[in-house]
C-alpha cells in the first residue's frame, strides 16, 4: 500500500520531458513498479505481449477456466502459496493428460495458465485462465494433429479429472505436513465435502485468430483486481468502483481496503506458468518444429476487435507505453531533459539518454 500511495508522485522523483513537436514542457514521476499496483503494469503488459508474438502458432485456441469451490477458499485464504500451486500443477496436469490421450487428441499440448483471485467485487475467488491452441504436436514430432474449432474437450470430463487431480495432490500435500493448522478429521471431513461436490471448469468460445489470442491473453497477465479506470467515487465514508454490466459496489474505505489485500501474492510467487510446448525447455525444440509445421502466423492487425464480441473491454489492446503522449499535442515525441531526485529538482541533463 506504501507503493501505490507514492506510485507518480514526487516522493519517487521523476524526470522533466520537453515535447519535440510543441516544444511544451512536462513533469512525469516515477511509478512503483510493484506488481500489484493498478498504475502501473502497462510497460510489462506490453514487454510480455511483443514477446509472446514470436511464440504464436499458426491455429485457433480455446479459453479454459479452471476454478476452486468455495470449500476451500479459507484454506487458501491461511496457505496461499501452497494451494494455488497446486490449483496450476490440477490444471495443468489435467489438460496434459487429455492431450496425450490416443482417444481424445494423443499429441502433446501447450498451453498458458494465469492466476486470478478476485471477482469483479473483489471477493476473493482463486481461479487459473489458460490459453490452450488446438491441437498438438504428435507423440513422435513429426506432424500437428488439429482439435476441431469449436470443440477441444468435454467439460466434465475436464472437471472430474482437475477434481481428482486437484484432490490427491491435496492429500499428498497434507500428508507431507503442509497444512499444520488442519489436523486429521477436519481434513477427512473436507475432502468428504469436495469429492460430493461439483467442480466447475468453463470453456469460453474459440478466438479468432493467433494475433487475437496473445492481445486478450495480454490483458489476463498483468490485471489487477481494480484497475483505476473502474473507481466511480471515492469519499471519507465509502469507495464506490463498477462491477459488470453497469452496476456499481459501494464499500466502507476500511472494507475496500480489505477486498484489495485479499489478492496480494505470496512474494516472487509466479502467476503466469507456460507448460507443454511453450515450457522454457521446449521452446527452441518442440516448439520451433511445431511452428514449421503450421507456417508462419499471418500478418494481421493488432486491433483483435473479434476477440469477443460479447465483451468489449476485451478487445481493448494496451498501446506501446513508450515514449509517453504528450498532453499538449498528444504525439509521443517527449525526451527526458532533466531529473527530479525524491528530494527535489536536481537539474536539466546535458545530453538526454539514448534510450529517449
Amino acid at each position: 500500500m506504501r507503493d501505490i500511495e507514492r506510485c507518480r508522485t514526487n516522493a519517487l522523483g521523476g524526470h522533466l520531458y520537453r515535447c519535440a513537436t510543441c516544444a511544451a514542457e512536462v513533469v512525469l514521476y516515477d511509478s512503483c513498479l510493484n506488481r500489484h499496483c493498478p498504475s502501473c503494469q502497462g510497460p510489462a503488459q506490453h514487454r510480455w505481449i511483443e514477446e509472446r508474438r514470436r511464440r504464436m502458432l499458426n491455429t485457433h485456441c480455446f479459453h479454459l477456466v479452471f476454478t476452486l469451490p468455495a470449500l476451500l477458499r479459507p484454506l487458501a485464504l491461511t496457505h496461499r502459496r501452497e494451494v494455488f500451486d497446486l490449483l496450476f500443477a490440477a490444471a495443468a496436469d489435467t489438460l496434459l493428460t487429455l492431450g496425450c490421450d490416443p482417444k481424445r487428441l494423443g499429441a502433446a499440448l501447450g498451453f498458458t495458465l494465469v492466476l486470478h483471485t478476485w471477482t469483479r467485487d473483489l471477493r476473493f475467488h482463486p481461479h487459473v485462465h489458460g490459453i490452450v491452441p488446438g491441437g498438438g504436436l504428435d507423440l513422435v514430432a513429426d506432424r500437428w494433429r488439429s482439435a476441431r474449432h469449436n470443440f477441444l474437450f468435454p467439460v466434465a470430463v475436464l472437471s472430474k479429472l482437475f477434481r481428482g487431480k486437484f484432490l490427491a495432490a491435496l492429500t499428498r500435500a497434507h500428508a507431507q505436513h503442509q497444512f499444520p493448522d488442519m489436523d486429521e478429521p477436519r481434513f477427512r471431513h473436507l475432502l468428504r465435502q469436495l469429492r460430493a461436490k461439483k467442480w466447475i471448469t468453463y470453456a469460453k468460445r474459440p478466438f479468432g485468430g493467433p494475433a487475437q489470442v496473445v492481445s486478450y491473453l495480454g490483458r489476463y497477465t498483468h490485471r489487477v483486481g481494480l484497475s483505476n479506470s473502474r473507481l466511480v467515487a471515492v469519499t471519507e465514508h465509502a469507495v464506490t468502483f463498477a462491477t459488470k454490466s453497469g452496476a456499481t459496489a459501494t464499500l466502507t474505505p476500511e472494507e475496500f481496503l480489505r477486498r484489495f489485500l485479499l489478492h496480494v501474492l505470496p512474494p516472487r510467487f509466479v502467476k503466469i506458468r507456460h507448460y507443454g510446448l511453450f515450457a522454457p525447455a521446449n521452446i527452441h525444440t518442440r516448439l520451433r518444429r511445431a511452428q514449421e509445421l503450421l507456417g508462419p502466423v499471418p500478418q494481421q492487425s493488432r486491433d483483435p476487435a473479434g476477440a469477443n464480441p460479447a465483451d468489449p473491454a476485451d478487445a481493448q489492446v494496451p498501446p506501446t507505453p513508450y515514449p509517453p503522449l504528450c498532453p499538449h499535442c498528444r504525439m509521443r515525441t517527449l525526451q527526458i531533459v532533466g531529473d527530479f531526485g525524491r528530494r527535489g529538482y536536481c537539474g536539466r541533463l546535458s545530453h538526454p539518454p539514448p534510450d529517449t
